[in-house]
C-alpha cells in the first residue's frame, strides 16, 4: 500500500511537472478584434483601433495590395504625388508615426454620423459618414486636435469577411483640417 503512494505521489510530481504555470497575457490586440462578417463589425474594428491606437488591429481593417486613399484635394495641394500610391503599407507608416507622438495617457476619439451604405453586389459597399476626430498627440509643428470631413469607405467581402478596400477622404467646410492633413504631416515627420 506504501508502495502505491509513493508511485502514485511520484506519478502527481512528475505531471505536474508537464504544465507550466505561466503569467496571464496582458490584453491587447487580439482582444479588442471581432471577425468582421458584417459591415458594422469591421467599422468597430476601425473605429476601437483608430480610438485605442492599436496598428495590428487598424492595418487588419485593410484589404491587401488593391487598397487605395483617395486623400481631399484642398489638403493634399502641392503633395498630391504624396497619395499617388498611397497603400496599407503608408497607412501603417502614419498611424504608427501618429502613435509615437501620443501621450501614454487618453486616447483618440472618433465619431461617425449620417451614415449611409450603399451596396453594389452582396459582396460590396460604400459607406458615407461623416467624422470628427480627435487626436492628442505631443508634436507641436502639427497643431490640429480636432479632425473633421466627410469619409467614404469601399468595402469588399472576401472569405466572409469585411474590409476596407477603398477610402475617400473630403473636406466639408473651409479651413476645417481633415484626416488627410493628419496623414499628410505624420506620413512625413
Amino acid at each position: 500500500m506504501r508502495r502505491a503512494r509513493l508511485l502514485l505521489l511520484g506519478f502527481l510530481v512528475a505531471l505536474a511537472g508537464c504544465f507550466q504555470l505561466r503569467e496571464p497575457e496582458p490584453a491587447g490586440a487580439v482582444s479588442e478584434w471581432i471577425q468582421p462578417t458584417q459591415i458594422d463589425i469591421l467599422l468597430t474594428n476601425f473605429s476601437t483601433a483608430v480610438q485605442s491606437r492599436n496598428p495590428a488591429n487598424y492595418e487588419r481593417c485593410f484589404s491587401g495590395p488593391g487598397y487605395r486613399f483617395v486623400p481631399d484635394p484642398t489638403s493634399a495641394g502641392t503633395t498630391a504625388a504624396l497619395f499617388a500610391n498611397w497603400s496599407v503599407s503608408e497607412e501603417r507608416d502614419y498611424f504608427n508615426s501618429l502613435r509615437r507622438r501620443a501621450p501614454a495617457s487618453g486616447q483618440n476619439q472618433l465619431t461617425l454620423t449620417s451614415r449611409r451604405d450603399q451596396f453594389f453586389t452582396t459582396d460590396s459597399a460604400e459607406v458615407s459618414a461623416l467624422y470628427q476626430l480627435r487626436v492628442p498627440q505631443q508634436d507641436t509643428a502639427f497643431r490640429a486636435s480636432l479632425l473633421e470631413g466627410s469619409i467614404r469607405l469601399l468595402v469588399r467581402r472576401r472569405n466572409n469577411e469585411w474590409k476596407i478596400a477603398g477610402w475617400r477622404d473630403q473636406r466639408t467646410a473651409a479651413n476645417q483640417t481633415t484626416w488627410t492633413d493628419l496623414k499628410k504631416y505624420f506620413i512625413s515627420h
